[in-house]
């Protein structure tokens, strides 16, 4: 199994969501973030007199799923999250060895 954590624009968080879900995922958690430094959009960035750094708003989408459909979630982020400028994001693959349903006591792909 592999978690993707996505890091896009607040503008296209719905459309990102909404190709995920068409595309099979069966769920995921979405964060309000602040992104710092390298990582923030310059166009929508905030001055912060604590960090003396640029932070901008973004969001965090979290996901698990099985290893062969890793390829095809990844795509959905790239194609719907991308604007070619400074900020569009990024995106964090992890390998997960274990995912226990709480519900159901099931452990392994059964459990997402």
């Amino acid at each position: 199994m592999k978690e993707i954590k996505a890091y896009i624009r607040p503008s296209v968080a719905d459309k990102v969501i909404a190709a995920l879900e068409t595309a099979g995922a069966r769920g995921m958690t979405v964060i309000d973030v602040s992104m710092i430094g390298g990582w923030s959009d310059p166009e929508n960035s905030k001055l912060s007199i604590k960090y003396c750094e640029r932070y901008s708003s973004s969001i965090k989408i979290e996901l698990v799923c099985e290893d062969d459909d890793l390829e095809k979630f990844v795509k959905v982020v790239l194609d719907n999250a991308h604007t070619g400028s400074k900020g569009d994001g990024k995106i964090f693959v992890s390998d997960i060895s274990e995912a226990i349903s709480i519900r159901r006591k099931q452990r392994g792909a059964e459990a997402l």
